[in-house]
């Protein structure tokens, strides 16, 4: 970016966002390599501008601005606009969990989840899920990037998260999704404690997203019929994109 402020300035609003707590200009220093200075220059002005709040003593949070961004993002753009309502409108018809979502700086994103205010995640969007215990990661590396560069992604995501100790069966069973995702062109994944997944790529404005009906009971699952209407509910969504 040619204006290094404004780099500097989305650098804090991105860091700002992703702490799960108030974070001092100190960690941000440390962390963006940014000069005390500069920083709080730059946290003052976003302070004013309504994107961060400043609580107890040179520490901040997202304020409601920064928040009201996000939100009318998801509301307003073209995307989630058009593939919201389809999966919403699908999944309340076969009584399943459905999710749209995508993947930027190495973090999935969600457009929508059915489940988002469920007892394992009350505060709703974003649901917080790590590349390597996500599907919807697993089929869209697995159709954008080379079989060892997407398990690379897969392998640095463990070690950025301290997961070690998983490490070597989960990249196993990652390896031979992403096979499986390459080979077949979906996904589809029964879990331990009888949880499934099922997850379809779409492509679109060069970008690969993943289109995913998930939930329990495995056992009481036709599979087969829930295949064929995840599959139909990608096709619909990319023709719908491309008609948009």
């Amino acid at each position: 970016m040619k204006n290094k402020l404004l780099e500097k300035t989305f650098q804090v609003l991105e860091a700002v966002a992703a702490s799960p707590e108030p974070v001092s200009l100190k960690e941000l220093s440390g962390r963006l390599g940014i000069n005390s200075s500069t920083l709080s220059r730059i946290a003052a002005d976003l302070v004013e501008t309504g994107y961060l709040t400043k609580t107890g003593y040179r520490n901040f949070e997202p304020a409601l601005g920064l928040i009201r961004i996000g939100q009318n993002a998801v509301h307003s753009s073209h995307l989630p606009r058009t593939v919201n309502p389809l999966v919403r409108s699908r999944v309340d018809e076969l009584g399943v969990n459905g999710a749209f979502a995508g993947i930027e700086s190495g973090q999935v994103v969600y457009l929508y989840r059915s489940d988002a205010f469920s007892d394992e995640n009350r505060i709703g969007l974003p649901y917080r899920v790590p590349l390597y215990r996500s599907n919807i990661a697993i089929a869209i590396l697995a159709m954008s990037l080379p079989p060892g560069e997407a398990l690379e992604r897969f392998r640095a995501d463990i070690h950025a998260r301290h997961a070690e100790h998983a490490a070597k069966a989960d990249l196993a069973e990652i390896r031979d999704l992403l096979e499986h995702v390459a080979r077949n062109g979906y996904l589809f994944r029964r879990e331990p404690e009888a949880r499934w997944n099922i997850t379809f790529p779409v492509e679109y404005g060069g970008q690969f997203y993943g289109v995913s009906f998930y939930g329990d009971r495995a056992g009481e699952r036709n599979f087969n019929r829930l295949l064929f209407e995840c599959s139909l509910l990608a096709s619909r969504i990319r023709s719908k994109l491309v008609m948009g």
